[in-house]
């Protein structure tokens, strides 16, 4: 029997389970009639050990309201979710097609058309960002090509939902604080270390795509989830014209995959926006290959899967890579990284016309003493002298 099938035919949720269409690290995903006889839907299931975890029924209910709210042409739609017996089930739009990890295991995507597919993934995720909604889990996998030519991304802030990385509930009830879920080939090097997380690193994991789109390959092959993550914090990205015979990438381009791949994510385009609107000034065909030149090598697919990290496991990859994500600079990130995420009040009476920026405070001023150092160093030298001369004067006497 395979992982699932023994759901078939019962009725979760009022929906009745017909057929198992596919099986990841997260969940089982199902199509399913509901009971009121409408459309069939794609009923995902979260793995026993994850739907039943104490306290994350209020979790994730909190974000599947957000993630109902998202509504774009390219985002797959969300029509019901809850817990039942205890699982937790996503009902969402049924879609007929294959995911891009498929496609790009039957065969290569020519570059030009892999950017005609990026163009929507990146309209989705500007969408998403602009309600600050981060999908975290970004990957081939996750993004699905219709029978229609049209593209969706799929499981949208699930990684979020199933991650304990930011505080524990309310009642002080979830029990795994400090995890990470995610997908290890496609981690921003801030989700690695659990330092903060934003927008950002879904940029980074765009850029990993874009990369992976073009090049054929990922940057880190490695095959231990270990050296991937170490990797991913610490290794130069190979530059994409060396990785794959008979590809050639305008300068632009190649900068473009560089800013979104930066280590630091203060230095990557600030959002999905921000990286569209750098896709689409690219000039006119920005990428070429010989199409004579057969692909290599088999397609490395044995890293793509969600994975869940724990904190220990995340503590020691960052300190096998020199990081101390407890020191007082990593402390100054985390208080930096959430006051970015504040929006400042606006003063009505000084609003133009001109975008509002983003002004972090001021660092704290530091009170001079009255008595400048020298001078107390100095003091300090004669009363120590003169202290000198007179216990020479009592062991003479």
């Amino acid at each position: 029997m395979a992982e699932g099938d023994f759901l078939l035919g019962q009725v979760l949720g009022g929906y009745r389970i017909d057929a198992t269409i596919g099986s990841g690290a997260t969940g089982v995903v199902y199509r399913a009639t509901p009971e009121d006889g409408s459309d069939p839907v794609a009923l995902k299931v979260l793995h026993d050990n994850l739907g039943s975890i104490t306290g994350l029924e209020r979790r994730f209910q909190r974000e599947a309201r957000v993630l109902k709210k998202l509504s774009h042409q390219n985002i797959v739609e969300i029509h019901d979710f809850g817990m039942e017996d205890g699982r937790t089930f996503i009902a969402m739009e049924l879609l007929r097609g294959q995911t891009l990890e498929d496609s790009l295991e039957e065969i290569p995507i020519e570059p030009m058309k892999a950017l005609e597919v990026y163009d929507p993934i990146l309209e989705a995720l500007a969408e998403a960002h602009l309600h600050d909604v981060v999908h975290r889990d970004l990957k081939p996998a996750n993004v699905f090509l219709e029978s229609d030519g049209s593209v969706k991304l799929l499981d949208f802030g699930l990684a979020k939902m199933l991650s304990i990385d930011e505080t524990a509930s309310e009642d002080g009830t979830l029990t795994r604080k400090g995890r990470i879920v995610g997908t290890p080939a496609y981690m921003a090097p801030e989700q690695i270390t659990g330092v903060f997380i934003d927008v950002r690193a879904d940029v980074y994991a765009l850029g990993i795509m874009l990369y992976e789109l073009l090049a054929d390959r990922r940057p880190f092959l490695y095959e231990r989830r270990s050296e991937l993550l170490r990797a991913h914090l610490l290794e130069p990205v190979p530059p994409i014209t060396e990785v794959r015979e008979g590809l050639w990438v305008h300068e632009d381009l190649q900068a473009l995959i560089a800013k979104s791949l930066h280590k630091d994510a203060g230095k990557r385009f600030k959002n999905a926006k921000e990286m569209l609107d750098a896709l689409r000034a690219l000039p006119p065909e920005p990428v070429t290959f010989d199409l004579k030149i057969a692909r290599q090598a088999a397609r490395q697919r044995d890293q793509p899967s969600s994975a869940v990290i724990s904190a220990s496991e995340a503590k020691a990859i960052t300190e096998s890579a020199g990081i101390d994500t407890g020191s007082v600079s990593m402390q100054i990130v985390r208080e930096v990284a959430a006051e970015a995420r504040r929006p400042p009040p606006l003063d009505p009476s000084k609003v133009t016309g001109e975008r509002h920026r983003l002004r972090l405070p001021d660092p704290p001023t530091v009170e001079k003493p009255a008595v400048p150092t020298a001078a107390l160093f100095m003091i300090a030298f004669v009363l120590l002298g003169t202290a000198a001369g007179l216990w020479a004067m009592l062991v003479a006497t």
